[in-house]
């Protein structure tokens, strides 16, 4: 709900592309990295849910101290301590939910929870932007009650996972260690994969902290319009995670992980040719459509090459490996950013460093050429479309 928001909110207040950088590099970095330190340590108990429960609540409450505060650097603070908390939530979640997922339904049952989790996001997100309304005058003051509406239902629903029930599998207990990196030395499949997402997350992450500033200072939109903005990404991801879900389970994993990076790849070019805010919307539409099957296919993947017992593990692995590798981007495309605009002006500034993000993700998605799918699938992703669309076509036939 108050996600998306943040960072227009930091360029309201004046956060140059350095800064932003430095928020979207702290926040990741923390995000992931520290689920590696978090699943080690309930990793002793196997207990998944309090952990689920404590860190939502706690990094829930955090939403009011972003909302009253008016320095870039005091919000990074903020939001950082808020990543290394809620860091614990999201491995204990992920293997929570594979322990329960069959193989053969890995990608429905993925994509069920993601749609769930995306509609309520555009809902949220829809209202905070609607509540940013109300408030007339300065930035603090119109995300003062949309932010303190994402603490309380963030902690709602952290109390109301309580009712799903603790997993009561009986595993051996493992002594404490920082890091377990077996998945890397001894799994080739779960290497291959890491190295090609973290390749690809790294190429897009170079132009996060810019996206921002072409939407606040190059097309000034308010809050409401990156309300729209966020909203529409979510609106794709729901319509197509079912489809993500059913495709992934029948035609693999690898083949819709090269559609995802292909599908991202154009992405900065439409914000390099962008002439309105429209433009933008439109490529977070194509953004929130390939997530939907991105959801799925780590999710899924991650799950067919690693030991049930040991899920958490690859989860944090594969999260911090990316979460050190984006926040070295992000951190570098700010820096680049702010070299770029000073060299060649805003606009030409920023086109630059799009053109580059361009070659850089198209380059990177030939790594997912070395990944390989561990199970067998029903079909291939040519046949699956052609059904897909012959049933298109049988079912329009039928409305005409």
């Amino acid at each position: 709900m108050a996600t998306p928001f943040v960072a227009p909110y930091m360029a309201e207040l004046g956060a140059s592309s350095f800064q932003l950088g430095v928020y979207t590099s702290s926040n990741n970095l923390l995000t992931n990295l520290m689920q590696v330190l978090w699943t080690r340590v309930y990793g002793l108990t196997w207990r998944r849910l309090p952990f689920i429960v404590i860190g939502g609540i706690i990094a829930s409450t955090l939403w009011i101290l972003i909302a009253v505060s008016l320095n870039p650097y005091t919000i990074i603070l903020i939001v950082a301590t808020q990543a290394a908390i809620g860091a614990m939530t999201v491995p204990a979640f992920s293997a929570y939910l594979g322990e329960i997922a069959p193989a053969t339904r890995r990608g429905v049952l993925s994509a069920s929870v993601n749609r769930a989790s995306a509609l309520g996001a555009l809902l949220a997100t829809l209202i905070a932007g609607y509540l940013t309304l109300t408030y007339a005058g300065s930035a603090s003051h119109s995300i003062l009650l949309p932010f303190s509406a994402a603490a309380a239902l963030g902690i709602a629903g952290s109390i109301s996972i309580l009712a799903a029930g603790e997993n009561r599998r009986k595993t051996k207990k493992e002594g404490f260690r920082w890091m377990n990196l077996e998945p890397l030395r001894k799994n080739r499949d779960f290497r291959a994969f890491a190295v090609a997402n973290l390749s690809s997350v790294s190429a897009r992450s170079i132009t996060w902290p810019l996206f921002t500033i072409t939407q606040i200072d190059v097309f000034h939109a308010s809050l409401w319009d990156m309300a729209i903005f966020s909203a529409v990404g979510s609106a794709t991801t729901i319509i197509l995670q079912p489809f993500a879900g059913r495709l992934t389970d029948k035609v693999g994993r690898k083949p819709v992980m090269l559609i995802e990076v292909l599908g991202l790849a154009p992405i900065p070019l439409i914000y390099l040719f962008a002439t309105n805010f429209v433009f933008l919307v439109l490529s977070n539409a194509l953004s929130g459509a390939v997530t939907a099957f991105i959801n799925v296919t780590n999710f899924s993947y991650i799950m067919d090459v690693s030991p049930v017992d040991q899920a958490a593990d690859y989860f944090a692995l594969n999260n911090a490996l990316t979460g050190v590798a984006v926040s070295i981007t992000s951190l570098l495309g700010g820096l680049a950013g702010n070299l770029a605009v000073s060299a060649y002006g805003l606009l030409n500034g920023l086109r630059v460093v799009y053109a580059l993000a361009f070659t850089v993700r198209l380059a990177s998605s030939t790594l997912y050429l070395k990944v390989r799918d561990t199970l067998k699938f029903p079909k291939t992703l040519r046949d699956e479309l052609r059904d897909e669309f012959d049933s298109l076509l049988k079912k329009l036939a039928g409305h005409a």
